[in-house]
């Protein structure tokens, strides 16, 4: 904003935030064609169409199909879990991308969903499909951003905006262990932890220290990249079918 009064556009708002508006497109675009091709009781797409279009389902990714790490991030199970998701979601990700840059969020948002997806199949007999894997990942950039901003945790846990985030981030996880609504806690709590060091890292490559901000990004990727790997592995998880 440059303070001098003038309207914008909606194609102003998409070009300051293209790779959000992407993001939203294809969500939608995929569950709409998901909702029309597919089996669905009400609202919600039943389990055979979530698989066919590329829900997380831990014994699938054990047999092969690793790209479900990532398909199931842009795939909702009901519109109103689309449309909340949406609505919850996009003004964090069109603000971290602005700060950021597109490229760097469009990284942050794939390696937290991605994480967060290996982190689901790790820890339980995952089935189900969202996008709260990435955005709890975005929850964690955004606080990651507020801290390196504020510079240091007095001026960090006096600033309102920061405690109302930590406060909803620990309802909605307080909501997902209580089993009033079905939720991921796995994957929302991979992505949140994926998502402060990865924050971290889009902050400090703006910084003169070159060296540790490479350091920071290569040790981030390991990190991704052995969660994903052990995902993929038969039998590396924890829990049983049963549960």
């Amino acid at each position: 904003m440059n303070g001098e009064g003038r309207g914008h556009s909606l194609a102003d708002y998409i070009l300051e935030s293209p790779i959000t508006w992407l993001i939203t497109a294809i969500n939608l675009g995929v569950f709409t064609i998901a909702f029309l091709h597919g089996e669905h009781r009400g609202d919600s797409l039943t389990g055979t169409t979530l698989r066919v279009y590329g829900a997380l389902d831990r014994y699938l990714v054990w047999t092969g199909d690793y790209w479900r790490l990532l398909t199931t991030v842009f795939l909702h199970v009901g519109w109103i879990h689309l449309l909340w998701n949406t609505w919850g979601m996009f003004g964090w990700c069109a603000s971290i991308e602005r700060t950021v840059g597109s490229t760097w969020f469009a990284f942050a948002y794939v390696t937290t969903g991605v994480g967060a997806s290996a982190i689901s199949v790790i820890g339980h007999p995952a089935f189900g499909a969202g996008a709260s894997g990435a955005g709890f990942g975005m929850i964690g950039v955004m606080l990651a951003l507020l801290y390196r901003r504020a510079g240091s945790w007095e001026a960090f846990w006096s600033d309102r905006y920061v405690r109302n985030m930590l406060a909803n981030t620990g309802i909605w996880i307080a909501i997902g262990f209580s089993g009033v609504v079905r939720m991921d806690n796995y994957a929302h709590l991979g992505g949140f932890a994926l998502g402060i060091p990865c924050g971290f890292v889009l902050e400090y490559r703006r910084g003169r220290n070159r060296p540790l901000w490479i350091a920071g990004l290569v040790a981030y990727m390991v990190v991704v990249t052995g969660l994903v790997v052990v995902a993929c592995i038969p039998g590396l998880g924890f829990g049983t079918p049963g549960e």
